[in-house]
C-alpha cells in the first residue's frame, strides 16, 4: 500500500533545536557559577529523558557531587523559564525541509508533526516555521500518551483519516523508530539528527534518508 501521509518528529528532524538547547543550558549554568558544556555534550543530553537530562547536565558542568541534588531543581526551573521567553531563539529548519514539505503537499501527501514536545510549543513552532504546510501537529499534554507508545499515533490517524500502514514516520532517534514500528507505521531514519545512523539501524527502519529530499522519491514509488 503506498504511503499517503508523512508524519515528522520535530526536534532533530524538522528543526535544528540543538543550538537553542545549548544556549539556554549554558546561560543557566553560568547563572549558577558552573562551567559551560560543549555542543557534543548537549547532543548526548538530548537523547536522555527529562528525568535524567538535568542530573547529567550538572555532572558535565563540574557541579560538586554534594550539590547536584540541591541545585538541580533551581537550575531546571531557571533554564525552563529562560527557554519559554524565546524558545525559537537560534532554531532553524534543516536545509531542504521546507522544499520537501512543499513538494509532498503538491503531490497530495499529508504532512503532520508528532512530537513529545509540549503541545503549545509544538504548535507555535509549527506555525512559525511551517505555516500552511502541516495538516496536523500533535504534541504532549498532561492527558496524552508519549512516544513510543503506539497510542501516541491515535490522534494523527483521527486527524488525517489514514491507516497506520499508510504512514511513513520520519525521525532521528531510537524513540522515533520504536514509535513507528509499535504503531504499525513504516519508519524513515533521518541521518542529520541527534542520533547517528549506527544507533538507529538496530531498529530496522524501512528507509534511511540522508537528506529531506530523499523522501520525494520514496513517495513517488
Amino acid at each position: 500500500m503506498p504511503y499517503r501521509a508523512c508524519v515528522w518528529d520535530m526536534d532533530g528532524t524538522l528543526l535544528n533545536t540543538l543550538p537553542t538547547i545549548l544556549y539556554y543550558c549554558n546561560q543557566s549554568l553560568a547563572h549558577f557559577g558552573l562551567h559551560s558544556i560543549a555542543m557534543e555534550d548537549c547532543r548526548d543530553l538530548c537523547r536522555l529523558p527529562i528525568s535524567h537530562f538535568y542530573h547529567r547536565l550538572h555532572r558535565l558542568s563540574g557541579c560538586p557531587e554534594q550539590d547536584v541534588e540541591r541545585l538541580q531543581p533551581a537550575i531546571r526551573d531557571y533554564d525552563c523559564a529562560s527557554y519559554l521567553k524565546d524558545f525559537s531563539h537560534l532554531t532553524e529548519p534543516y536545509e531542504g525541509i521546507r522544499e520537501t514539505l512543499e513538494a509532498l503537499r503538491d503531490m497530495g501527501i499529508k504532512n503532520a508533526v508528532l512530537t513529545n514536545k509540549p503541545d503549545a510549543l509544538a504548535h507555535s513552532l509549527t506555525r512559525q516555521f511551517f505555516g500552511g504546510l502541516m495538516e496536523a501537529c500533535i504534541g504532549q499534554t498532561p492527558q496524552t500518551i508519549s512516544k513510543p507508545d503506539p497510542r501516541s499515533m491515535d490522534r494523527v490517524l483521527d486527524t488525517l483519516h489514514v491507516q497506520c500502514s499508510e504512514i511513513l514516520y520520519v525521525g532521528d532517534t531510537d524513540i522515533d523508530m520504536q514509535t513507528a514500528h509499535n504503531s504499525g507505521a513504516a519508519a524513515a531514519a533521518a541521518c542529520w539528527g541527534y542520533q547517528s545512523i549506527e544507533q538507529l539501524m538496530p531498529y530496522s527502519p524501512e528507509h534511511v534518508i540522508h537528506a529531506p529530499g530523499d523522501l520525494i522519491e520514496i513517495f513517488r514509488r
